[in-house]
């Protein structure tokens, strides 16, 4: 069926003094409205300023398949990806309401619930050792498996060793909390957000040793030359029994080449935002399958995203742990006309009752925000 967008639009949606929410909405000439997610912290004045020439791309255009512009949509950028990936999300979200298919079928849906992971990092407002204890408990009593939290707020990137193992102390002591809350069963995730020098991520293994981690995620910045230092800390991570996790950032499947080729990982984080769209994540998970790399999506931003990367692990060849943002703004259900599923004991189903994405934006309650 012949299709074309008639509109685009793009919603800046301040949620909290630290995140504001991007949602792109294409509508087809038959009505049909698809939504996509672009947030991208810190970055949404860039987005606004490229999305008129970016839409333009796809304005009026006679298509068939979504496919059709992904090699005209540019993605040079974080920024360029950020408002690309988001309008592929959402010409998959129509496409699916045409074909009267939930976005998981028409990539041939594989399960019908996921596990899923609670990132408390944010909700976690009070940041003192009482605090991360409270909020803990809160999640403990939700009954999630596996918990993310990014303790290290005192660590600056690049400055001397010296300096980042003495302000890391607090984080230590963050963490060392947490597991005492969750107890020994529960598997804890540690984001470093890339504060941490090779040495002083060395010294930083040794010390979570004891507490016993799933992964640590990003500990040092991600570039080609450190590729080789990625690998060995993977190495030494391994040794201790904690698996290393990264890439939330980057783009497109050849985005991942050189570090699958370099066996930095254990775990690769592809984000449904950045990386190109729904089709994109499948393409990566074949290739982090066929290299024996975890496929475990980046997903700690708004409903719209949530939405789309729950449709995508329906579809995945193997179950993936999937990331969700634990209770930052009340907005995230309340922006919907349909909620996500509910996550019950970690777990979420996969829509397949509704067309599409399977939810909506309720526009009215953006202006209210």
């Amino acid at each position: 069926m012949k299709k074309k967008i008639i509109d685009a639009q793009i919603f800046r949606t301040k949620i909290s003094n630290k995140t504001i929410w991007l949602f792109v909405l294409l509508k087809e000439s038959n009505n049909i409205e698809g939504w996509g997610e672009a947030t991208l912290s810190g970055k949404d004045d860039e987005i606004f300023k490229i999305k008129d020439k970016t839409f333009e791309i796809i304005l009026n255009k006679i298509y068939i398949s979504p496919l059709e512009f992904k090699n005209i949509l540019p993605f040079k950028n974080i920024v360029q990806a950020s408002i690309s990936s988001a309008i592929m999300q959402c010409l998959w979200d129509i496409q699916g309401q045409i074909e009267k298919k939930a976005i998981n079928e028409i990539f041939h849906q594989k399960r019908k619930q996921i596990e899923v992971y609670a990132n408390f990092n944010r909700s976690t407002i009070d940041r003192t050792l009482e605090g991360v204890k409270l909020n803990s408990k809160i999640v403990r009593d939700h009954g999630y498996k596996f918990v993310k939290f990014a303790p290290f707020d005192e660590v600056i990137p690049n400055i001397e060793t010296n300096t980042i193992l003495k302000s890391m102390r607090k984080g230590l002591d963050r963490i060392e909390v947490i597991r005492d809350v969750f107890g020994p069963k529960v598997n804890i995730m540690i984001d470093c957000h890339w504060r941490f020098n090779y040495d002083a991520a060395v010294q930083l293994l040794k010390e979570c040793k004891k507490y016993n981690l799933y992964w640590l995620e990003c500990p040092i910045e991600e570039n080609i030359k450190n590729l080789s230092l990625i690998r060995k800390l993977r190495l030494k991570a391994n040794s201790f029994g904690i698996k290393l996790a990264g890439l939330e950032t980057k783009i497109l499947k050849k985005g991942f080449h050189e570090y699958v080729k370099a066996e930095t990982y254990d775990v690769m984080m592809p984000d449904i935002k950045y990386a190109g769209g729904p089709d994109e994540m499948l393409d990566i998970e074949k290739v982090l399958i066929k290299n024996n790399i975890s496929f475990s999506p980046h997903n700690p931003s708004g409903p719209i995203s949530h939405a789309h990367t729950l449709q995508i692990c329906g579809a995945t060849h193997e179950e993936s742990l999937m990331e969700h943002q634990f209770k930052e703004s009340i907005y995230f259900d309340k922006l919907l006309n349909t909620p996500n599923p509910e996550i019950k004991q970690g777990k979420s189903l996969i829509p397949k009752n509704n067309y599409g994405l399977g939810v909506d934006i309720n526009k009215l309650e953006l202006k209210y925000i």
